[in-house]
Parts: structure tokens; C-alpha cells; sequence
């Protein structure tokens, strides 16, 4: 569903998604049911339904305010945002580049809770220096102050992608003088607090409450397998920054003397294993001369293929797009992905080939490393489609790693 854009400040639009209406609505509702239940007939049906809109409007609203001070401290300390979406109780920020600083993703993190808290004591202030509580407007004061309270001690909760998580990484970050050390000690907690939450739910089911020990039970379920897939997208990241070409297992290349005729050459082409191999590299005693591309054969017509030699129409191989093998898993990932066939040709220091990767050979290496085998039906329809395994996305989680500055 397409979002709306409600203003544009420091060149960052600030958008608006039809679910924040949705919750608008129910917040309104919620809170108009509890002043009928219990104010004691003190306002009618309408009033309640204007304290309860009202409330959730400005509440909503102050959520919003919280976050132009965030993106205002998020833009000082080296943050790059192209725009914010508010949702539900917060917003989503597509963001270009990280802070790399622990100092300055401390004073980010912590930016929005003092930011609740000082408008909710502020508000709540406001609504006891007048004596006459029963006035609609100090009601909804009152309230708005409450909720803005309640957000500013939920934001400090460490767990996921909350404030309170990020000011605990970058605390530990800070005095440890490792950004990993954070992350690790923050899944840690949040996969501790999932088992309790998890215990806890199913007490409740068989013991207490059906309902609520199904919630808590499925928060606990969801918590758990948010930290293992953290644990496991920390591990993809070590294996893309500290691996190389060379641990790999390369395919290997398709030799073809230089004085080969074009009927052998088609021989061979007949032959192949791989339809998505359609390149053979040309010896010449031994030493590599270059390559050649099997289509090659439609360019001449088939009754002077004896008389025509695949040398005399090869390509040097330094034209062929390549790595060396001591090179950096990711950096060979953002040249593959710049290629349009999908696979690269790989050199030894002394630029001799040595074989070929392509995204399937990447895939199985990092799947490997993580204890994962993948099946064989799976990889021989992969094979042709030359795809990452599994859809993983290696690509995107490199770019990420780069905007936090982790590469």
C-alpha cells in the first residue's frame, strides 16, 4: 500500500502509512470503551469518543515529533536517511549510511526515550496544576503524558531493534572497542528473555490463561528464532569479510588446443555436461592463450569448420572478467553481481586461470561453513539457473554491511 508524504524536512520526506490511520482508529476506540467503563457516566458516549480520538491523535502526533529530534541527532552524527515511514508505534527509516562512531549511536539511541519522558512529565505537569480534573482537556493531557511515558520505558526494553537494544550494543561497543561484542552480548539477552517469556507462556496456557499464555507462548517462539537467525546473519557476515576466493572449490575450465579445428570444437560442445558452460580456454603446450566463445560456430558455415581453427579467433584472457584467489569473498560477490552471465574466472598471483566461481559455488561455501548441506536435487536445478541457494541474498547483506561500516 502506498504511503503518504506529510512534510519534508533536511531534504528527507516524512511519510505516512495507512495503517497508522487503522491504529488511529483503534487506539480511539480502546480508549473511549475504558472512559465508559470506568468514569462513572461522568462524560456521554460522544465526549468519550472525543477524549479517546483525541488522545490517540496527539499521542500518535507526539510520536512523530520524537522522531524529527531523532532524525535531527541521527543527521549530526554522520547518518544518511533517505525517508522515514510511520507505521504503527514507530517508524521505518531507509537509511544510506550508519553512524561509525559507539559514541555517536549512543547519543542516537538514547535521543528518543529522554525525548518521551521529558514530554511526558511535561504533560503530566500541565494536568495537575489545575484542580478541576473533570475538564475534557486536562483528561486528554493526562493520558497523552501517560502513553508518552509508557513509550519512553518501552524503547528502553533490549530487545531487538528497539532504542534500548542499540544503546546497550553501542554502550558495550564503547568500552569494549568492538562493535561485534555488542551485537553477540545483545543476542545473548534477547535469546534468554525469549525462553523466559516463552516458559512463562506456557505456564499460562495449561495453568492460568489459555489466551494469554498462547500470546506469550508465540512471543517467545518468534524471539527465539528472531536470536537464531541474528546468530546465523552474524555468521554469513564473518564468512563474506574474513574468507577468501581460495576456499573455495572452483569449476573447472574447458581446455581446447589452439590449432583445433571448428568440427572438434563442435564435438565438444555436443559433449558438455553443463548448458550454461560456453567457454573454452585455449592452450597452446600447456601454456593458457586465451579463450574463445562457443558461439563462434554460427559464424562460419559448417563446410569450412575443418578448415578453420579455433586460435586463430581467440580473446586474450585478460579481457575475461576476473579475481584472484587470495581476494576478499565479498569483494569477488560485488564484482560477480556487476557481471551479466553471473560467473568469474579465477586467476593465481601469477594470472594463471585457475577456474570459475558463479553464485551456486559461493552459495554451497557459505552454506557449508554455517553446517548446512545442501541436497543434490536442489543444486542440479540451481546449477542451470545459476542462482544464490535458497534465495539468500548476499548482495543486499554486503551493501548493509558497508552502510554500517563494517567493510
Amino acid at each position: 500500500m502506498r504511503s503518504w508524504q506529510i512534510f519534508k524536512i533536511w531534504g528527507i520526506p516524512f511519510k505516512i502509512h495507512p495503517y497508522w490511520f487503522v491504529i488511529l482508529f483503534l487506539f480511539s476506540w480502546s480508549i473511549s470503551n475504558q472512559i465508559n467503563l470506568s468514569s462513572d457516566n461522568i462524560y456521554n458516549t460522544k465526549e468519550a469518543w472525543i477524549v479517546g480520538f483525541l488522545t490517540s491523535f496527539f499521542f500518535l502526533s507526539s510520536i512523530i515529533s520524537h522522531e524529527v529530534l531523532h532524525t535531527f541527532v541521527s543527521l549530526h552524527q554522520g547518518v544518511k536517511i533517505k525517508k522515514i515511514t510511520f507505521y504503527f508505534l514507530g517508524a521505518i527509516l531507509q537509511i544510506d549510511k550508519y553512524c561509525q562512531t559507539a559514541i555517536g549511536n549512543i547519543k542516537i539511541a538514547i535521543v528518543r526515550p529522554l525525548s518521551c519522558f521529558a514530554a511526558g512529565f511535561i504533560l503530566l505537569f500541565i494536568s495537575n496544576i489545575n484542580s478541576s480534573q473533570e475538564l475534557i482537556f486536562l483528561n486528554i493531557i493526562f493520558r497523552v503524558g501517560i502513553l508518552n511515558l509508557f513509550l519512553g520505558f518501552l524503547n528502553l526494553l533490549p530487545i531487538g531493534s528497539l532504542d534500548g537494544a542499540n544503546l546497550l550494543k553501542s554502550i558495550i561497543w564503547h568500552f569494549s572497542g568492538s562493535k561485534n561484542k555488542g551485537r553477540n552480548f545483545l543476542n545473548k539477552v534477547n535469546l534468554s528473555l525469549s525462553f523466559l517469556v516463552l516458559i512463562f507462556g506456557i505456564i499460562f496456557l495449561f495453568r492460568f490463561n489459555f489466551y494469554y499464555g498462547c500470546i506469550l507462548s508465540f512471543l517467545g517462539l518468534f524471539g527465539v528464532n528472531s536470536s537464531k537467525s541474528e546468530n546465523q546473519f552474524f555468521k554469513i557476515e564473518n564468512i563474506l569479510k574474513f574468507s577468501k576466493v581460495s576456499e573455495l572449490k572452483l569449476k573447472p575450465l574447458r581446455k581446447i588446443e589452439f590449432d583445433s579445428n571448428f568440427s572438434e570444437l563442435n564435438t565438444l560442445i555436443k559433449n558438455k555436461k553443463d548448458a550454461s558452460d560456453k567457454y573454452f580456454f585455449v592452450t597452446n603446450n600447456g601454456r593458457w592463450t586465451g579463450f574463445i566463445d562457443e558461439n563462434i560456430l554460427k559464424t562460419v558455415s559448417i563446410k569450412k569448420w575443418e578448415r578453420h581453427f579455433v586460435g586463430d579467433f581467440k580473446k586474450p584472457i585478460d579481457s575475461f572478467e576476473s579475481v584472484y584467489s587470495n581476494d576478499k569473498l565479498w569483494k569477488t560477490i560485488e564484482k560477480l553481481e556487476e557481471t551479466s552471465e553471473g560467473f568469474i574466472l579465477v586467476l593465481n598471483a601469477a594470472d594463471i586461470p585457475l577456474g570459475i566461481i558463479d553464485r551456486l559455488k559461493i552459495g554451497n561455501f557459505i552454506f557449508n561453513k554455517l553446517g548446512f548441506n545442501l541436497p543434490s536435487e536442489i543444486a542440479n536445478k540451481l546449477h542451470y539457473k545459476n542462482q544464490y541457494p535458497l534465495g539468500i541474498e548476499l548482495p543486499r547483506i554486503i551493501n548493509l554491511m558497508k552502510q554500517k561500516g563494517d567493510l
